[in-house]
């Protein structure tokens, strides 16, 4: 089970996810039980996880972006990189900072996904409380039709993203996890209101191949030695 930290960039620090209400993100040492810091340098040389989803919030709305800080942390950890890819040319400079690249159904459609896709390509289903998020018609069928339609393109995994859950503690929909494994060929991440060990250890039962998880790491529900290896 790939347990993977998520590191959310929002004006240069780390900040605390919750619920997707990405204004009220706040910087994650005012709340965090295992760093004291909000740098990203700073947050991941203290942690020290084998693996890292980096969201870039600032590009994703437009505001800036933090893409020297996630090239400077892709020579510290393996990187997943999120900076709101909806064309090539995005993911183009995303896989000059990153390890591999996220595209998610938030900002690409889905041709942008097929002209993207090969080992690097990470594609996230975004989703909110359940529903789809993003623009294109082919999303609307819901995220099993889609997981489907994912099929015949060669990518490096999918990303089962819920924003709705983020920061929330809700746990994990064993069932729907269990569904979206049966559904894809491809390897299968959860992002999203995992709770501690036991929901990991439920995540592994239902087949999937890992975990994003950032507030149950900073409350000290999850050990640091389990991002390290």
């Amino acid at each position: 089970m790939r347990c993977i930290l998520a590191c959310d960039l929002k004006g240069g620090i780390v900040v605390k996810g919750v619920r997707g209400e990405r204004d009220k993100y706040g910087p994650i040492d005012r709340s965090s039980l295992v760093v004291d810091t909000s740098g990203p340098l700073d947050v991941i040389a203290k942690i020290q996880p084998k693996e890292t989803y980096i969201a870039d919030l600032d590009r994703i709305m437009g505001v800036g972006d933090n893409l020297a800080a996630i090239k400077t942390l892709s020579g510290m950890t393996r990187t997943m990189a999120d900076i709101g890819v909806s064309s090539v040319a995005d993911f183009d400079l995303a896989g000059s900072v990153s390890g591999s690249v996220v595209v998610g159904t938030e900002t690409a459609p889905l041709d942008v996904i097929e002209r993207c896709q090969g080992p690097r390509a990470i594609v996230s289903l975004d989703m909110k409380n359940g529903k789809m998020m993003g623009q294109d018609p082919a999303f609307q069928a819901g995220p099993m039709q889609v997981l489907k339609l994912l099929n015949r393109f060669e990518i490096g995994a999918v990303i089962l993203l819920d924003v709705g859950r983020v920061g929330s503690g809700a746990g994990v929909d064993a069932q729907f996890v269990t569904s979206a494994v049966s559904a894809s060929k491809h390897a299968i991440i959860l992002g999203g209101g995992v709770r501690g060990v036991e929901d990991l250890e439920l995540l592994e039962t239902c087949g999937a191949s890992g975990a994003i998880v950032a507030s149950a790491v900073h409350d000290g529900r999850i050990p640091l030695d389990m991002l390290r290896y």
